[in-house]
């Protein structure tokens, strides 16, 4: 995950700060638009995982909670 340092918009609803960008496909995000998650990986390693509505969905960007459209 990559924090933001609050200068941009919301890429998603275009009206607050955004905190965090997007893994799936970089747009930054505000604290109500971000969608995490958590990527498993070995014995006891998670990844958490911020994603635009659109990539969090997609199975593509995101195996483990996409859907296929």
């Amino acid at each position: 995950m990559k924090v933001t340092d609050g200068k941009d918009l919301c890429g998603a609803c275009k009206t607050k700060s955004s905190v965090i960008l997007c893994d799936g496909c970089a747009i930054p995000l505000c604290a109500d638009c971000r969608k995490f998650d958590l990527w498993g990986y070995g014995c006891g390693h998670i990844d958490p995982k911020a994603f635009c509505h659109k990539c969090f969905h997609d199975v593509r960007i995101n195996p483990y909670s996409g859907t296929l459209e």
